[in-house]
């Protein structure tokens, strides 16, 4: 029945400068985080004549950047912009494979500590100071400011080597918006940071008729 068809599903991955074919990947995961982690990939690709391996025809390397676009048929959009943290070769007798992990680019927020303090400063002056001066993540596109307004102002924050990624929770968690306390945030497809109050996005997309498993079960307790 030509009703019930459905596209395949297609994927495009990019390392470095090292794109894969399709018949290449044998297993994909990607977890997409917000507010509380970051995104996170894991990739298992046949390795013919260790071709991904360093020192190989087309070698992945740690530390590359690269994308993750994930679809059906000629539907392929980009959910992830990415950075290799780890390569990991496996072999059998017969054949060799290549295991490439690592997150979105949400992982710079993990690389710097803060020795600041911040006077009379509302949410979005410290959120946005964090990003320039010690992160350089991108909070514009199409010339939107994506790191929104908010309605707290901190009186006094002072922080000694301090991870980045602490402060954003803090402040996420605490900041109000119209008298709701509550900001989510992000580093989205494209790589660029969001900062935004909870329940303020929509998706696009109906999971009508497009769940593939699903589980329900109750127990006494």
């Amino acid at each position: 029945d030509r009703r019930m068809s459905v596209e395949i599903p297609v994927v495009a991955v990019v390392f470095g400068s090292v794109a894969p074919p399709q018949g290449d990947i044998l297993e994909l995961r990607v977890h997409l985080g917000c507010t509380k982690e970051v995104s996170s990939f894991e990739c298992l690709l046949q390795n013919f004549n260790k071709k991904y391996s360093p020192g190989g025809t087309y070698p992945i390397n740690v530390g590359d950047n690269g994308s993750i676009s994930i679809g059906r048929g000629a539907n392929c959009p980009l959910i992830l912009t990415l950075r290799v943290e780890e390569i990991e070769p496996e072999s059998t007798p017969v054949e060799n494979y290549i295991r490439v992990s690592g997150r979105c680019w949400g992982e710079k927020l993990f690389r710097k500590v803060v020795t600041k303090t911040y006077e009379n400063q509302k949410g979005e002056i410290i959120v946005k100071d964090l990003l320039d001066s010690f992160i350089g993540l991108s909070h514009v596109r199409d010339s939107i400011e994506l790191v929104e307004d908010t309605d707290t102002t901190y009186t006094l924050l002072e922080y000694e080597n301090t991870p980045v990624f602490d402060i954003l929770k803090y402040i996420a968690e605490s900041a109000d918006d119209g008298g709701v306390i509550g900001f989510d945030f992000r580093v989205e497809w494209d790589g660029k940071f969001a900062f935004f109050p909870k329940n303020s996005k929509t998706s696009p997309i109906s999971l009508s008729e497009k769940i593939e498993v699903s589980r329900y079960s109750k127990d006494i307790h």
